[in-house]
């Protein structure tokens, strides 16, 4: 059974909570559209983040809804969210998409330079296999019954 009168502590508890919520999906909208400003710009690009956000926030909100504020849709709730949101996106929006920014570039290093050593590395085998690859057919005709003259 749902109280219906919950004692002050326990709302504010919430509402704290609320706002740790908001905080971290400032910090999740953050980090995606770093990732999303790390590639060239296009509209639709763009829009991926945005529908990404939207249904953490849907997701996050009703498991939060339901477990911590006890299935009540309360506007404190919504309030402390959005105060974390607003806050955290204000305070840490610029850094954190720096730290994004760079995180990007250092794993498009790495895996830049991964593709260039499997080339590289890629290149004798591929060569060796295409030359055994045409030995091996001349073998085949030659050891083939088909490929022989009839007597």
């Amino acid at each position: 059974m749902i109280a219906l009168y919950q004692p002050l502590s326990a709302m504010t508890r919430c509402f704290w909570q609320a706002a740790a919520l908001g905080m971290g999906l400032a910090i999740l909208y953050d980090l995606l559209h770093a990732a999303a400003s790390a590639r060239p710009a296009k509209r639709r690009r763009n829009a991926l983040p945005d529908l990404l956000f939207c249904l953490a926030v849907l997701g996050a909100y009703f498991v939060f809804t339901v477990t911590v504020a006890s299935g009540q849709v309360r506007g404190f709730v919504l309030i402390g969210a959005l105060g974390g949101f607003a806050g955290t996106h204000a305070v840490l929006g610029r850094p954190v998409r720096a730290a994004a920014n760079g995180l990007w570039a250092v794993l498009r290093f790495l895996v830049g330079g991964g593709v260039r050593l499997m080339r590289t590395l890629a290149r004798p085998v591929c060569l060796f296999w295409r030359f055994g690859q045409k030995n091996l057919e001349k073998i085949a005709k030659r050891a083939s019954i088909s490929g022989k003259k009839k007597l």
